[in-house]
């Protein structure tokens, strides 16, 4: 497979995401009900996706990723059914966290490039997160820090360039939400995406 990003601008993006989301921990909000475990680090329920060079760079660098194997039907299907250039993988869990070593899906989790119909990234919006009940989701869009935001954005607008096809992806999810929110007829609804500053 062709390498579309080099290690030196992978490791450009970690630190370009290194920022803090928010000012607190937000696995003390979930872990207390999730048997101890922020519910977005549990490997039995949630299979995070890497990028095939960064799941390349880990394995170099320490194998602190490895692959998941599909240890359902659902997760098989998912695998079958994704990019070519993702790798599904899981990691030690919160015991074993090194958050250097967090993937890119994991610095952006909840949120996600919200673009216009031509493609221009408006700002970030909450995930669909197909069922994984992140406390984040719903919150008030304030308690995000400016900086990281404006660095999630731009992280995509890069993105975006090494690989279309995830351009293309959220085109179709930002549609979707338009629809939801025209279906409902809950335009304020809107108010939940993080505008992009210019």
């Amino acid at each position: 497979m062709k390498t579309r990003i080099s290690e030196k601008k992978l490791k450009s993006l970690y630190q370009l995401l290194s920022d803090p989301m928010i000012d607190f921990d937000c696995g003390e909000l979930c872990a207390p009900g999730n048997g101890g475990i922020p519910v977005c680090c549990a490997n039995e329920d949630v299979v995070p996706v890497l990028f095939n060079e960064e799941y390349k760079y880990h394995w170099k660098n320490g194998r602190f990723w490895k692959r998941m194997p599909p240890i359902n039907k659902e997760i098989k299907k998912f695998i079958e059914e994704a990019e070519d250039y993702y790798v599904f993988a899981k990691c030690p869990g919160p015991a074993g966290c090194e958050r250097s070593k967090r993937a890119l899906n994991c610095r952006t989790f909840p949120l996600e490039p919200y673009l216009d119909k031509d493609g221009g990234i408006m700002g970030l919006a909450y995930s669909d997160t197909n069922g994984i009940d992140c406390p984040l989701i719903g919150k008030p869009m304030k308690i995000f820090n400016p900086v990281y935001v404006r660095n999630v954005i731009k992280f995509w607008e890069e993105m975006f360039e090494y690989y279309p096809e995830e351009k293309e992806t959220y085109m179709e999810e930002s549609r979707k939400r338009d629809r939801r929110i025209k279906r409902l007829k809950l335009r304020q609804k809107r108010l939940s995406i993080l505008r992009k500053v210019k």
